[in-house]
């Protein structure tokens, strides 16, 4: 690579810096945060041994980065070591644009990790984005869509407060326990898991990996808020959501469930409707099971609605994309233990599995 040449590298401890500089164009947060949401992220995740990104350069410096959020998925009775790289923050300074470096930086990928990895997932294309993804070979595999619950009045709170940021003191939901329900803002790893364990699974369909370990680490997120809403019958908990927050903590997105005992779950939802705890409350409308979906639709949940309509208007319907990551792959690198990658109903996926939440 000559100086006046562009070049790709993988990424490495001594770039974190320069990289930090980058990714502030992407970044909004102060450079500690920046710095704190990079070690959560990519040094810190329990799924790799080492971030994982490649790095553009001009003149040896870095212009350019594109990480990837390892995530553990599983087959039932098959495997439980599926690790997926998520692919996502991808940024390139405001100077060296329209080079062709996100292609660049993606082809580098594929060379560096078709020994390790197998699979690409992206759940947060944008729409200038999807046309490069596109072009490395990545296909849809759903429409991002949300299914909601929200009055017209709810609606117009939400909109009209949407860029406030006020703090987690100043929330309509108070935290504690109000029985059979415990309201918290943090996660109980160790029960997670066992619920999930004995949640009855849906075969052959592949999973986010849940134990306590990764339940520990995901909620760290130093950049986002979560709320956690346990259902307790008697001493033991039978159901959980995990919630994440918008900016103005005014709407709910419902980034994770488990339900033991096929009750819970609603009971949460029916609570938090009956409060008035969000004046949206959302759930990604794609690997909702058929009895779910009924009784969300039966508490008023929407596909058709206002909310989908001003998000459709505003950013389109995009899709999750997916890509084997051998560079020059084949039909069978659409396979893992019989399941094609390319159907949405072999998967079984919730908001968690995003890296932007």
């Amino acid at each position: 690579m000559s100086e006046d040449t562009y070049g790709c590298c993988l990424y490495t401890p001594d770039l974190l810096p320069q990289v930090l500089d980058v990714m502030s164009f992407l970044w909004e947060e102060t450079p500690q945060a920046r710095l704190e949401y990079f070690r959560w992220k990519y040094t810190d995740n329990p799924n790799v041994e080492r971030p994982l990104g490649i790095v553009a350069l001009w003149k040896g410096r870095v212009v350019g980065f594109r990480g990837y959020f390892a995530t553990r998925f599983e087959i039932p009775d098959k495997t439980n070591n599926l690790v997926v790289l998520v692919a996502g923050d991808t940024c390139v300074h405001s100077d060296h644009r329209h080079k062709g470096l996100s292609v660049l930086m993606g082809n580098l990928a594929m060379d560096t990790f078709s020994g390790t990895y197998r699979v690409f997932l992206n759940m947060t294309a944008t729409a200038p984005s999807l046309p490069g993804y596109l072009k490395l070979g990545f296909q849809p595999l759903a429409k991002k869509a949300y299914i909601s619950h929200a009055s017209a009045l709810g609606m117009f709170s939400y909109f009209l407060t949407y860029k406030k940021r006020p703090s987690m003191e100043k929330g309509r939901v108070v935290l504690g326990s109000f029985d059979p329900l415990i309201i918290s803002d943090r996660p109980k790893p160790e029960e997670m898991e066992v619920l999930c364990a004995r949640q009855a699974s849906q075969n052959n369909r592949i999973r986010l990996a849940k134990n306590s370990a990764y339940f520990q680490w995901r909620f760290k997120n130093p950049i986002k808020k979560y709320l956690f809403y346990y259902y307790r019958k008697k001493t033991e908990i039978t159901g959980y959501l995990a919630m994440g927050l918008s900016p103005n903590f005014r709407r709910g997105y419902i980034l994770d469930y488990a339900d033991a005992n096929g009750e819970s779950v609603e009971y949460i939802i029916r609570y938090m409707i009956q409060h008035k705890h969000f004046d949206i409350l959302s759930i990604y409308d794609f690997c909702l099971d058929d009895r779910f979906r009924k009784k969300l639709g039966a508490l008023g949940f929407k596909i058709s609605s206002l909310v989908r309509s001003l998000e459709r208007k505003k950013t389109g319907e995009l899709p999750m994309l997916i890509r084997p990551v051998r560079k020059n792959f084949d039909e069978n690198d659409w396979m893992i233990e019989g399941l094609d990658i390319r159907k949405i109903e072999n998967w079984q996926i919730t908001e968690i599995c995003s890296d932007a939440v």
